[in-house]
């Protein structure tokens, strides 16, 4: 696998993000709700979760770990398209912009990570490059400023809503946890809530890498996005396979496990 170098701090993060998905399996086929992904590349697959909602998983190799998954969702609703959380590379970002374009006549025209690390802003210079706007928190904005990497042109810090077509995306920070910036997204049309990696998966073991956590803080935040999404039928993780609501229960307990 070709990696894009345009992330200078990729080699601390990268190990970071290793010690992170120690707690999932990191296989291929352990990412993916059941078999209907569509692969898009070697690194890349898609697999429908609702109408006009995608789950895409992309794959990195990280310090000898082959095929580590990541997961964002791609919400499409006519011409238009968002895009939360961004893949590893530029190039995994090309292939998810091509395919929408292809294959349901969109244009992704919003990005958003969900927090700093490669695996949710790896593809935000390609995102860019296409004419995508761009999306974050303000602390995510810091964040990537002082690394010297492509920041997202908006910022917010509190909540914001992006329309899609006519689709409403809420983006909300409720407190640190798996960092100090990550953000969830809501899809109040379906009840799905992207949890991105504050939200670990039935597999995690552990909360994997905390040295950027916020532990005094982690559990309450989760406690805030569970009764405020409590409604979500779909709970997507940053790693590994999406659930229910019972996702952010086990990341409670793996909180307290913690301590």
């Amino acid at each position: 696998m070709k990696i894009i170098c345009n992330i200078p701090f990729a080699g601390r993060v990268m190990v970071l993000l290793l010690v992170c998905v120690f707690g999932i399996s990191i296989k291929i086929t352990g990412s993916e709700p059941n078999n209907s992904a569509i692969r898009l590349a070697d690194d890349v697959a898609v697999i429908k979760l609702a109408e006009g909602i995608w789950l895409h998983t992309t794959y990195f190799d990280i310090a000898g770990y082959k095929n580590v998954p990541a997961n964002g969702l791609i919400v499409i609703d006519g011409k238009h398209a968002i895009m939360i959380d961004l893949p590893w590379t530029d190039e995994q970002a090309g292939v998810l912009f091509d395919w929408v374009a292809r294959e349901h006549k969109a244009t992704i025209q919003k990005v958003v990570p969900t927090h700093f690390h490669i695996d949710c802003a790896g593809g935000l210079a390609e995102a860019h490059r296409r004419g995508a706007d761009s999306f974050a928190l303000e602390k995510t904005v810091e964040i990537l400023r002082q690394t010297n990497n492509p920041t997202p042109k908006n910022w917010f810090t509190g909540r914001m809503s992006l329309s899609c077509g006519d689709t409403n995306v809420e983006l909300a920070f409720l407190g640190g946890g798996h960092t100090v910036d990550n953000i969830v997204a809501w899809i109040p049309a379906r009840k799905i809530l992207f949890g991105g990696c504050l939200v670990k998966s039935l597999n995690a073991r552990n909360l994997g890498n905390t040295e950027e956590a916020d532990l005094i803080n982690y559990p309450a935040t989760l406690k805030k996005v569970r009764e405020k999404y409590s409604k979500a039928k779909v709970v997507v993780p940053g790693h590994g396979r999406p659930g229910g609501i019972e996702l952010i229960d086990h990341t409670i307990e793996l909180c307290n496990n913690e301590n």
